[in-house]
């Protein structure tokens, strides 16, 4: 009898050592995992306080700083004019800006070439997001109520903290059979500057505004706003695109609508969330992921980000490549496929 219990406590320690070792050689192999170390703050760049794309970055930081150990810092610039130029430097890590600013910020061209020196930008897409939906403002008391009657009034049509803001300006006023010279021009230095002018009495109407805008809430609440509703027939579109790459979405009135008073033909296009070439792997990788995680919560923080989704992260219009970090998440979870490899491949040949 004395034996067996012998036997049996022998065993028993011999199962416990056992066990307690590979729960150590276990603990061991999990901490000798390489774990990804992201700097202490990261610098988002957007467009002017007040602006679509700043409070776009204001929800992105929340949500990033929430979720991963690092500080996302919103930088607010005259826009990507601006910031374009900080990336090279890195004092920018990150920025919003649309697919037009972005393609041609890269490669340096068009209004970019003279901000760039010629060089462009050194960034790469790590996703799409929230169309923008946007248009010509103007005031009721204005007593502008369609496109032809903005021949001979004081227009915001240069924007010089963003080439492509500019654009769409043009783009906007073709759409009417107009041109610049068929108006007063007005410069400012970023598009929320441009609805100042108005209700500083500077402009009678803007040429290119965002939905969504608080700067629009207070033309609102001083002058009254309303958007000009575009003309939809192919040969005013097409007039559109030959400026710069959009369609057309019709908006009715609804909360967080202001300046839309009736069904309304806005110009949509899309957002980019756009990093370094200098940002690691990791880094990308890690931003990306907890957005396409917690993209839920930045719906509460802003109306016009419940459309920032992961389904639209991965995009084929995309007008420039995307950041391998980005890219190693997104075919992690089959989002990417050979069709994206093509779209990968061909703008990685772009000079």
């Amino acid at each position: 009898m004395t034996i067996v219990v012998l036997s049996l406590l022998m065993g028993g320690m011999l199962f416990l050592l056992l066990g307690g070792w590979k729960d150590g050689q276990a603990q061991t192999t999990k901490e000798a995992q390489p774990k990804v170390v992201l700097p202490k703050v990261i610098n988002l760049a957007t467009h002017p306080v007040g602006t679509l794309l700043n409070s776009f970055g204001n929800g992105m930081a929340t949500v990033l700083s929430k979720h991963l150990p690092t500080v996302v810092k919103v930088m607010p610039t005259t826009g990507p004019t601006e910031w374009l130029s900080m990336i090279a430097s890195g004092e920018v890590d990150f920025g919003i800006l649309n697919n037009w600013d972005a393609k041609n910020g890269r490669y340096g061209r068009e209004e970019y070439k003279a901000a760039t020196a010629g060089k462009g930008s050194p960034i790469l897409l790590l996703c799409s997001g929230t169309p923008n939906l946007g248009g010509i403002l103007t005031s009721e008391a204005s007593g502008i109520k369609k496109g032809s009657d903005l021949r001979g009034k004081r227009v915001v049509s240069i924007y010089t903290g963003s080439a492509g803001i500019s654009r769409q300006a043009s783009a906007n006023l073709a759409n009417f059979g107009l041109k610049t010279s068929d108006v007063k021009v007005v410069s400012v230095p970023s598009v929320e500057g441009g609805v100042r002018a108005i209700i500083e009495g500077r402009a009678d109407a803007t040429g290119s505004v965002g939905l969504g805008m608080a700067t629009n809430a207070e033309l609102e609440a001083d002058k009254g706003a309303r958007f000009l509703s575009f003309d939809p027939s192919p040969e005013a579109l097409q007039r559109m695109q030959e400026h710069f790459p959009c369609y057309l979405v019709q908006v009715s009135p609804g909360p967080g609508r202001i300046g839309i008073k009736e069904p309304t033909y806005m110009m949509a296009y899309d957002f980019y969330l756009v990093g370094s070439e200098k940002m690691s792997p990791d880094v990308a990788y890690s931003l990306i992921k907890t957005l396409w995680e917690f993209d839920k919560e930045l719906a509460p923080i802003h109306i016009r980000l419940k459309d920032w989704t992961k389904d639209r992260f991965v995009t084929k219009t995309a007008t420039i490549p995307y950041h391998p970090g980005a890219v190693r998440f997104y075919k992690e979870i089959g989002a990417w496929g050979a069709e994206m490899d093509s779209v990968q491949k061909k703008l990685l040949e772009e000079k």
